[in-house]
């Protein structure tokens, strides 16, 4: 047993636990894409890209790499999606309606995207794919 062993099993503990949270997110935002859930998704994308930089040594680099050009297109569009709903509820504190029609019909095209960009990240089910690559399994 090396040195590193024990480093290796947290990293793998703590990937595990945030791909799972992730996952649970993604999940819960295809269902009901409303602002608090688009923000839990970023966080949970914030949190898991973390943790393939911070634990990167452990894990293969080119399947590390594939994730986090999936992540970056996905915390992408939920930046549209959250600048908008940011937006829209600091006009709705100031009474001022001028652009909240189009700031509506925007956030509505870039969730209908989300929309399809969470069903095919299920349909693939990401989760168990990058569990796989990334062997976050103990040998």
């Amino acid at each position: 047993m090396s040195g590193s062993a024990p480093v290796r099993d947290y990293a793998i503990d703590q990937m595990n636990r945030l791909l799972t949270t992730l996952a649970f997110r993604v999940h819960l935002a295809a269902k009901s894409p409303g602002p608090d859930q688009i923000h839990d998704v970023r966080v949970g994308i914030r949190r898991f890209s973390q943790g393939l930089r911070m634990f990167g040594d452990f894990f293969p680099k080119r399947e590390a790499k594939k994730i986090r050009k999936l992540l970056k297109r996905m915390m992408r569009l939920t930046s549209k999606i959250r600048d908008r709903d940011i937006a829209l509820e600091y006009l709705a504190e100031l009474k001022h309606d001028q652009h909240r029609q189009r700031l509506e019909k925007e956030r509505a095209a870039y969730e209908r995207e989300f929309s399809e960009m969470t069903s095919r990240w299920s349909g693939r089910d990401f989760s168990v794919k990058w569990r796989r690559g990334l062997a976050l399994r103990r040998v």
